[in-house]
């Protein structure tokens, strides 16, 4: 059995995802993440010992939605296999709490509340307005009836 420890800067979503700054994704590994998934849009992701997967969004780009999606439904998959997921953008903030919200949508979570729930565990983090406004279409499009 492993004793659960706090690192400061990475916050807990829910037993499978961790979320953080790209400084802290080690960190994350050493919590208890199995797999990484770096959002960062302006760079490469490091070559780590443990898998990283690569969602390259751009924090202040518009129309974003497919890949935002994409992202969300590759960490519920990851999850839904009980894989934890350590999640992270540059500072952790704004590509971070988009991917944590999609993927909270995704699981049947409305867009008030899954934002609320990552303020909650992640208080400095918030989407900036262009990928707010994806979440806002895909949130849309997920409340439609499939007919």
């Amino acid at each position: 059995m492993t004793a659960e420890y706090t690192v400061l800067g990475i916050s807990r979503l829910d037993d499978h995802v961790l979320l953080a700054d790209a400084g802290l994704a080690m960190a994350m590994v050493a919590a208890g993440a199995e797999r990484l998934v770096d959002l960062r849009g302006e760079t490469k992701p490091p070559r780590l010992p443990v898998p990283v997967d690569h969602f390259p969004i751009m924090d202040l780009e518009p129309g974003q939605d497919e890949l935002i999606m994409a992202a969300g439904r590759h960490v519920r998959s990851l999850t839904g296999a009980g894989t934890a997921v350590g999640l992270y953008c540059q500072a952790g903030l704004s590509r971070t709490s988009t991917v944590a919200i999609a993927y909270l949508l995704l699981g049947g979570t409305s867009l008030q509340a899954a934002c609320d729930l990552v303020r909650e565990v992640r208080p400095q983090a918030m989407p900036a307005l262009e990928l707010w406004h994806s979440l806002e279409s895909i949130a849309a499009g997920l409340a439609r009836p499939v007919t």
